[in-house]
């Protein structure tokens, strides 16, 4: 074993023991003074670099909130948290090699990379350095089938968010839709996400008239759309992230796609960026979000839902939306593992996440065996008025749902 490599393994022992002398060490140990490090591999760059930089917004907000209540608890001791942050180019190769370098630097305890591919290959190594991880960007569901102990995401599964819109639909539009195509990037969460859309569908009895795909990433879907387009379906929806969502909604324009009841998609329609980009073309257009201002659940570092808003529009001028929310929640979801524990040796500190029941401003928080809080439901908002607005379930809906969407 290299000199470097035991130094590194000396430096995060001695920062998880508290040992005298371990303040001066610079590689970036877990514990130093009054300080405890976490890291996140992030796409800052990259196709998935707005979406990243969302995720680092909620897991900053999340720190600065709770080192302005005294920091996290531990023992006897409050600790504020500082993270490291690390762009991963939103690649997973990458993503996996940064964590990899966390551990080498003592760096125990790890916040999610934006994306499911990023995160599967995140968990692979914190699974072989027994790190932590949690996270609330990496949903599908077939990370969390490969017996996986050392991750955690508080973020409902892949498999939720089509079926969501398609029981929104099957429930609040009059008339019910009849038929579904589905557009689907070809990455694992998407193909994920379509699968669970279809088996909705089927238990709702919505016949799904096809499924096309197209590479992830892409911004030309035109040649997906030409082959549904004569199909007329009454509900079309993507699995998609922002660019390629963007893309469906423009192009559909320009091919003439004219679904009868509307147009649905994962992931884009709640970021800022879809109206900002599309402009009227949003109108109407249904998205699955993991959360939204009106869910229920408080906590005591960020209090409701609500109050959650409406400090982050205090602080960043703009409402949040959920990709903000779940990165917030996946610190708060190590906050309190921390606390629990009462102690920063990692394996304690997975123990006490893995055992969380808890009720937060983004909902309940209570893992399974496999690490997914499968318990917490979606929501689903429409672009109304140039804006998100909630629609389903029906308890949380600010507005009713627009249909046909165009109408």
């Amino acid at each position: 074993m290299s000199w470097h490599r035991l130094t590194a393994i000396g430096v995060a022992l001695c920062a998880l023991a508290f040992t005298a002398g371990c303040g001066k060490e610079e590689s970036g140990g877990a514990v130093e003074g009054d300080t405890i490090k976490l890291g996140a591999a992030l796409s800052l760059t990259g196709q998935l670099a707005r979406e990243g930089q969302l995720t680092k917004e909620g897991y900053e907000f999340c720190a600065s909130r709770i080192n302005e209540k005294g920091g996290v608890k531990v023992g006897d001791k409050s600790y504020k948290i500082a993270i490291t942050y690390r762009d991963d180019k939103s690649e997973p190769d990458t993503a996996g090699q940064l964590v990899d370098r966390f551990n080498d630097e003592g760096i125990k305890l790890v916040l999610g990379p934006y994306g499911s591919s990023s995160t599967e290959a995140a968990a692979a190594v914190i699974e072989k350095n027994q790190q932590v991880m949690v996270e609330g960007a990496g949903a599908d569901d077939k990370i969390f089938e490969k017996g996986y102990t050392q991750t955690f995401a508080v973020l409902s599964p892949a498999t939720q968010y089509a079926a969501s819109m398609v029981r929104a639909a099957a429930e609040l539009a009059e008339p019910k839709p009849k038929t579904v195509v589905f557009l689907t990037a070809d990455d694992g969460f998407s193909k994920t996400v379509t699968e669970g859309g279809e088996a909705e569908a089927e238990k709702q009895g919505i016949e799904v008239l096809a499924t096309e795909s197209f590479p992830e990433g892409a911004t030309d879907v035109s040649s997906a759309l030409t082959k549904v387009r004569d199909l007329n379906a009454d509900l079309v929806l993507g699995s998609v992230h922002l660019e390629e969502g963007i893309a469906i909604i423009k192009q559909s324009g320009e091919l003439g796609v004219k679904p009868a009841g509307g147009f649905g998609e994962t992931v884009a329609p709640p970021t800022p960026d879809f109206v900002k980009t599309l402009g009227e073309s949003a109108e109407g257009v249904l998205g699955s979000t993991q959360w939204v201002p009106q869910v229920e659940g408080e906590d005591k570092y960020f209090g409701t839902a609500a109050d959650y808003a409406k400090d982050w529009e205090a602080k960043y001028g703009r409402d949040p939306e959920y990709h903000n929310a779940e990165a917030t929640a996946a610190c708060l979801a190590l906050a309190l593992g921390l606390e629990k524990a009462g102690s920063t040796d990692t394996q304690k500190v997975r123990d006490a996440v893995a055992g969380l029941d808890e009720e937060t401003f983004f909902g309940p928080i209570d893992f399974n065996e496999q690490g997914e809080n499968a318990a917490k439901p979606m929501s689903v908002i429409q672009i109304q008025g140039g804006k998100p607005v909630t629609v389903w379930p029906k308890e949380q809906a600010e507005s009713e749902l627009r249909w046909p969407a165009a109408g």
